[in-house]
């Protein structure tokens, strides 16, 4: 490994410990009714999607039962990160800012990792857990392949792990309303740890 590499990971660790304590980025997390903690991350309300992303997968929910069908709203952790956004003078997108932007709508906690009922699938429909992805990324490719084989595998060798995903850097690209618009990430990087606190693997990929 590089110096210049090293360094850079370092510094995305430092973005995982301290994201919240950046300027007009908020802490979420989406619970069920159980008050089961789903995922978690950091909201980034001037790029208008979660700079970072957490959860653990574990070795029963990647026994699936399928797939909720529905919309992706604003609500689904009780409207907590609309209400904080609003009283910070921002504003939260909505599903229909995507339309017709020729990008994906791309869960970063995504749904297959919760699929084990429909409600913990339904509420990985959240717009604060999505960015503008490329359909070459989200739906094929390396990211594809960690979430829908790395991983599960992993989860099941090791019990479960931990996904973090963070946004590295952005492009000039925006999409939805003039009046707020979401950036669209160039690249994201995706790590998984063992139960250990081990890296199990690091990749960078690029939204393209």
């Amino acid at each position: 490994m590089t110096k210049k590499l090293l360094l850079l990971l370092l510094l995305f660790r430092f973005s995982f410990l301290f994201a919240c304590e950046l300027p007009n980025h908020f802490a979420f997390n989406v619970q069920n009714s159980e008050e089961e903690l789903l995922y978690w991350g950091c909201y980034d309300a001037e790029n208008n999607g979660p700079h970072m992303v957490i959860w653990y997968l574990t070795s029963e929910r990647t026994e699936g039962r399928g797939r909720a069908n529905t919309t992706f709203t604003q609500q689904r952790d009780g409207g907590q990160l609309l209400q904080d956004l609003l009283e910070a003078g921002f504003q939260l997108p909505s599903h229909f800012d995507f339309t017709g932007s020729g990008f994906d709508r791309g869960h970063m906690a995504p749904n297959s990792h919760f699929n084990d009922t429909i409600e913990n699938s339904r509420l990985t429909f959240f717009i604060g857990n999505i960015w503008p992805q490329t359909p070459s990324v989200n739906r094929s490719g390396e990211w594809y392949y960690h979430e829908q084989v790395v991983d599960p595998e992993n989860a099941q060798e090791y019990g479960y792990i931990r996904i973090e995903v963070i946004v590295t850097e952005f492009t000039e690209k925006q999409i939805g309303r003039p009046e707020n618009p979401i950036s669209v990430p160039a690249s994201f990087l995706r790590t998984a740890y063992s139960p250990d606190g081990s890296i199990i693997y690091q990749i960078i990929v690029i939204n393209e």
